[in-house]
């Protein structure tokens, strides 16, 4: 009993200190993406980063607006 407390402890400190924004976004392109951005960076951080990679990967800068 007590290795089982112990390990859900251990799991709900290692979540708190990886805290992610999960985002699903589709590209330009029609190819699905699950990204992982760190919890300190703001929507415009977001959206700029996904803007990027969008052209990157079709050649084509969008406009992105993020629905929190």
């Amino acid at each position: 009993m007590k290795k089982k407390i112990l390990f859900c402890a251990m799991m709900g400190i290692s979540v708190m200190v990886f805290a992610r924004v999960q985002a699903v976004w589709t590209s330009t392109c029609g190819v699905k993406h699950y990204t992982s951005f760190p919890e300190n960076w703001t929507y415009n951080q977001m959206s700029d980063w996904i803007e990027s990679a969008n052209q990157v990967e079709c050649g084509v800068r969008p406009d992105v607006t993020i629905n929190p």
